[in-house]
């Protein structure tokens, strides 16, 4: 039939040819991609990430400050993730040195910590989790590289770290460069796209005073200066975006949920009524609305809980009485399983709720949370943020002659995941640990403390004990001893048994 329509008519058939192919071509396609009445109102775009952030980045990150301030849900997931990833700080060692270097490197280390803010606020691990609670909540975080003068006389390696947001690059800066650069939104690229600089407003946009700051122009800062801390989601993504972005509509639906629960709520605590008049045309009187004390011909009247009113002769009173409503515990919990997925913790832990877990259940619950903590750790904060601030350390403490070159590496000590049983934990380690799947270094620094100092700890441990107690005292502190101990206990017990066996009888020990 096609062929012969095209015989007389061409263009007729062609039409028929083009519609058929694409009929076929729709009935190969993804379901995904069909365009009917169920995707009508789904808008996506084809921009690039940097393009999807520049549109929708500035209001996501300042409805997920205000979600952080005003939701506890929201507050409690980034204090979770905080304390999980941070902590109270990822321990940083010197390894491949000498023993006497190291030390030298941990006392140099120790002393700056302490001092390493540029506000003066806070020590090197509480800058750790300022820097991660502003990559989380608002997306990125600078943190930037601040030289000091130092002479012979300086015992502190010269160098602060400074934590901004990331409200301080100009985003309204944009400019095409000789050599062919370019300034966008604030980030200067070099010919190859390479990020070369920062332009960095000396105050906050939304400051309200300093009105003097506020008049000078940004200053372009090194990209070797600056440590732009986010999580890349795209290739080529230059800027971050909340952790909250997908979650931030079905938080804020939540919150009205319960705004209207609780309105309802109040209405039925109160006794709200309506009063009924047989006679419809009765006159209002004249001083109604001037008089608040009559009530006579006001059309409403105010009710307080526990409130009742006399009425007039004839008249009559009809209680209003919301209806109630069921399900607001299950309604509430998909809202919350949804944010919690949204931003990669488990449910149990946004909202405290243990009801419907057993220990085996949560553990393997918390494999998948443990995972996305460690990718966090490892992908992002050692090697972007720390490692970057321990090489300018190096450099500054080498220019101060504090420590001498020496080849050494940097090793990061995470915080440790707490324990659920302790004791079937460390027995599972113990079993790790004989049958060579794990090492002793791994054991103890899966909790949380470097290797080398613990060994250390445990030398001065026990040479304060031999130098205090009595010789020969035994306890379990003391490894050595304790072995020894236990190899004596064997050997007495074999003793006894191989003499129950001379003597023709073996009894139970």
């Amino acid at each position: 039939m096609d062929r012969l329509i095209a015989s007389i008519d061409p263009v007729r058939g062609a039409r028929r040819l083009a519609a058929r192919r694409a009929v076929e071509l729709h009935s190969r396609a993804y379901d995904a991609a069909r365009r009917d009445h169920r995707t009508m109102s789904w808008r996506t775009t084809g921009a690039s990430a940097d393009s999807e952030i520049a549109m929708s980045g500035d209001i996501v990150r300042d409805r997920a400050r205000d979600l952080v301030r005003n939701n506890g849900y929201a507050r409690k997931a980034l204090a979770t993730l905080s304390d999980h990833i941070i902590g109270t700080g990822i321990m940083v060692s010197a390894r491949g040195s000498s023993a006497a270097h190291r030390l030298r490197i941990a006392r140099a280390f120790q002393d700056w910590s302490s001092e390493a803010d540029w506000d003066g606020d806070l020590d090197f691990y509480g800058i750790q989790k300022l820097a991660l609670r502003f990559m989380l909540e608002s997306g990125e975080v600078l943190i930037r590289l601040r030289r000091q003068e130092f002479d012979s006389r300086t015992h502190v390696v010269p160098l602060k770290l400074q934590v901004l947001e990331a409200d301080f690059i100009d985003s309204t800066l944009n400019r095409t460069l000789a050599g062919g650069g370019e300034i966008d939104r604030g980030i200067e690229y070099d010919g190859l796209g390479r990020k070369v600089a920062y332009w960095i407003l000396p105050v906050h946009p939304g400051e309200m005073t300093r009105f003097v700051r506020k008049r000078e122009g940004p200053s372009r800062v090194p990209a070797d200066e600056i440590i732009h801390l986010y999580e890349k989601h795209r290739p080529g993504q230059a800027r971050g975006i909340s952790i909250f972005a997908p979650v931030i509509m079905a938080a804020r639906d939540l919150d009205q949920y319960f705004e209207a629960e609780l309105v309802r709520k109040k209405i039925e605590a109160c006794l709200a009524g309506f009063i009924v008049s047989p006679n419809q045309d009765f006159p209002i009187d004249a001083d109604a609305g001037k008089n608040p004390q009559s009530g006579a011909g006001r059309l409403a009247e105010k009710f307080e809980p526990g409130m009742l009113m006399r009425l007039r002769e004839g008249e009559d009173i009809r209680i209003a009485a919301p209806a109630g409503t069921s399900g607001i515990a299950q309604f509430a919990e998909v809202y919350l399983r949804e944010m919690a997925c949204g931003v990669g913790i488990m449910y149990e832990q946004l909202t405290g709720d243990f009801s419907h877990v057993n220990y085996s259940s949560f553990r393997a619950g918390h494999h998948g949370f443990r995972r996305n903590v460690e990718s966090i750790q490892d992908l992002n904060i050692k090697p972007r943020l720390l490692l970057r601030i321990m090489r300018r350390w190096h450099e500054a403490a080498l220019a101060a002659g504090l420590i001498s070159n020496a080849d050494f590496v940097w090793h990061f000590t995470p915080p440790p995941f707490l324990s659920v049983d302790p004791e079937k934990d460390a027995k599972a380690d113990l079993a790790d640990l004989r049958m060579g799947k794990k090492t002793l270094s791994q054991i103890v620094e899966g909790r949380g403390v470097d290797y080398l100092d613990h060994l250390q700890q445990v030398s001065d441990d026990m040479a304060a004990a031999d130098a205090v107690l009595p010789s020969g005292s035994l306890f379990d502190g003391r490894p050595p001893q304790t072995t020894e101990r236990a190899e004596k206990c064997c050997k007495r017990r074999r003793r006894v048994r191989r003499k129950l066996r001379m003597r023709g009888g073996l009894r139970p020990l």
